[in-house]
């Protein structure tokens, strides 16, 4: 008898696992933007003076949203950088909550970064059922599986999120992050959409790897 089944990292598997998840984020983001609007207004500064501000005061108030997943910053991992962000820890799942400008996710600077996006592709997972394997053995133990890694990549304008994505990672190819797979969500949560986004990721050639 087999106890042990592998974790399905497929991407319906994965957004049905961390539909909640997301969705505390999303909103935590958006109000963490709705933040830096009103410290803007009040001090009468130009958002497009200081863009960073943006990053970080949505960052740093959605912390205060979701305190009840625990999530880490990453001040000590590329502070400054518009890929700076949260870390959730789940059952599961590890989730990075990154910022970026266009649809590649650029190749992580620090080993810490690199090493999270480094796991084999989904679909050369075995899933194992009960009636599928038998060795013999009344019992086969096996060692827990490594945490699933993936990305919530957002992409904002102000304080407006234009993409809201779920990404798989699988290593670095030709200076991006590669992805196994990639989920948008944004529809799922907001009336705005992103086509926009994906026409312009289109029309100026700025393309993501694809796991081989």
């Amino acid at each position: 008898m087999i106890n042990h089944v592998l974790r399905d990292d497929s991407p319906e598997a994965t957004v049905a696992r961390l539909e909640t998840a997301c969705q505390e984020v999303f909103r935590a983001l958006e109000k963490g933007g709705q933040t830096a609007d009103h410290i803007h207004d009040i001090a009468s500064w130009k958002p497009g003076a200081d863009l960073h501000f943006y990053r970080h005061m949505t960052r740093r108030d959605a912390m205060e949203e979701l305190k009840q997943l625990n999530p880490e910053l990453e001040d000590d991992d590329d502070l400054g950088l518009a890929m700076s962000g949260l870390i959730l820890h789940l059952p599961q799942d590890i989730i990075r909550v990154w910022h970026t400008a266009d649809i590649k996710i650029p190749k992580p600077t620090t080993e810490a970064k690199l090493k999270f996006v480094s796991q084999i592709p989904e679909r050369v997972i075995p899933l194992i059922g009960d009636d599928e394997l038998n060795l013999g053995l009344d019992e086969i133990v096996t060692t827990p599986p490594r945490k699933n890694h993936v990305i919530l990549q957002w992409t904002a304008e102000g304080s407006t999120i234009m993409r809201f994505d779920l990404v798989r990672p699988t290593g670095v190819k030709g200076g991006q992050v590669a992805v196994d797979w990639r989920e948008h969500l944004l529809g799922r949560y907001t009336q705005v959409e992103d086509l926009q986004y994906r026409r312009r990721d289109d029309k100026t050639g700025t393309e993501e790897t694809e796991a081989q």
